[in-house]
């Protein structure tokens, strides 16, 4: 098998995904998402495919640089991607386009955090999965999406 990406439930269970997989959608691990216990899915893509038997550990644990993810709830779910913009990575958060309507005031578990966002930031499980088959497939998000960079 070959692998291209690396799924990452809740920061702990790794599963590594490529093009001969049968992934039809995501929505079965998104819908489990309860904001504490299990409060994220982390798509990343790898540097380059590459054989199942060479994924070593240090490959394994490796942050990546190139993912869509979602944290909080299968009701109330923010999505972050994380990319390279000259050189430098950066993550967004995405948003509906449109007026921005609301405060900053909408918290999202993520696990033993929260994460505060938009009101057009916040989505569910089902849409969620819409973008996740989106980037498995061609490497990006769905054109329309607001992107409101994260500053850490």
């Amino acid at each position: 098998m070959t692998a291209t990406h690396r799924v990452t439930y809740s920061n702990r269970l790794k599963v590594f995904i490529g093009p001969d997989d049968a992934v039809v959608d995501f929505l079965r691990p998104l819908r489990r998402l309860d904001g504490y216990d299990s409060y994220s899915v982390n798509l990343t893509r790898l540097p380059t495919p590459m054989p199942a038997a060479e994924i070593t550990a240090a490959i394994s644990a490796a942050p990546g640089t190139n993912s869509v993810q979602c944290v909080g709830s299968a009701d109330v779910l923010a999505i972050e991607l994380r990319t390279i913009v000259d050189g430098r990575p950066r993550r967004y958060l995405l948003g509906l386009p449109g007026d921005r309507l609301g405060h900053h005031g909408v918290d999202v578990p993520n696990g033993p955090d929260l994460l505060r966002v938009y009101p057009d930031e916040v989505f569910d499980a089902e849409y969620a999965a819409e973008v996740f088959a989106t980037y498995f497939h061609t490497g990006d998000i769905p054109a329309g999406f607001r992107l409101r960079e994260v500053v850490e």
